[in-house]
């Protein structure tokens, strides 16, 4: 198994598709942060949160990385896990792994900020968020 490094959280599969691919011949940069986007909202939605512009509160990123292990190549299955640790005040880190079966192709992480929609500005980590990527609480 090819977990990232935290609290487990969530975990996606899907296929490349063709127009994932750039010129040449592999899958585009960008496309690796949106389908850690992709995961992020899936989790997001899978913790009762309604959609982000209607939410009340939602989460923005801060930051982003990504580490290319190997190039990804149309046609494949992605399994994306998504874990978290290190939660501060309005804030914890989110780190990815991307693989096709047993082979990891890429490592990523993001800081994900708590923030009031309205106003744009942080707010503490909902409890239920914070209690997930606590690295302290065993049953993430």
């Amino acid at each position: 198994m090819i977990e990232p490094t935290g609290q487990p959280l969530f975990r996606l599969a899907f296929p490349i598709r063709w127009g994932d691919m750039d010129a040449l011949g592999h899958v585009n940069n960008i496309m690796y942060f949106r389908y850690f986007e992709q995961t992020r909202l899936a989790w997001y939605e899978s913790l009762g949160y309604e959609a982000i512009e209607l939410a009340r509160e939602s989460m923005v990123i801060v930051d982003n990385h990504a580490e290319y292990l190997a190039p990804l190549i149309y046609p494949a299955e992605i399994d994306i896990r998504m874990a978290g640790h290190t939660p501060g005040r309005s804030s914890f880190v989110s780190t990815y792994t991307i693989a096709v079966g047993d082979t990891l192709f890429t490592r990523g992480s993001s800081k994900i900020v708590w923030v009031e929609t309205a106003s744009g500005r942080s707010t503490p980590l909902p409890d239920a968020v914070r209690a997930l990527v606590d690295t302290g609480n065993v049953s993430a």
